[in-house]
């Protein structure tokens, strides 16, 4: 079962209210109607903005926003579970462009095993 659009518009939209001056004019070149996409190895998420090779999706396993390298339409390449509100992964991007490189932090997908709990 997909996470449901009128959600993520929700997310969409509180995160823009947060938003800086400068990250609302990068979100306004680079979003796009929220599209589900197949985050490879796991199931559907929502992309609502796109810039080159990189796409800004809705984790909803996660509970955030990431950024991930895509090189085929329709699929995410990578999953991330950092959890960013929706301005800060605009800031993330932001951040790449004034610096030329991405500085991380970076996420891992979940890994299989057995946890204690605290």
């Amino acid at each position: 079962m997909s996470f449901p659009e009128e959600l993520v518009w929700d997310k969409i939209n509180g995160g823009w209210t947060r938003m800086s001056r400068k990250q609302r004019f990068l979100w306004e070149a680079i979003k796009r109607m929220p599209e589900e996409w197949e985050l490879r190895g796991y199931d559907r998420c929502w992309v609502v903005a796109l810039m080159g090779p990189t796409v800004i999706y809705y984790n909803h396993f996660e509970n955030g926003f990431e950024l991930s390298p895509w090189h085929q339409y329709g699929y995410i390449e990578q999953y991330q579970s950092l959890q960013y509100e929706l301005e800060q992964a605009v800031q993330r991007q932001l951040d790449i462009l004034d610096t030329g490189q991405d500085v991380g932090p970076w996420g891992s997908p979940p890994i299989p095993g057995e946890y204690r709990k605290s």
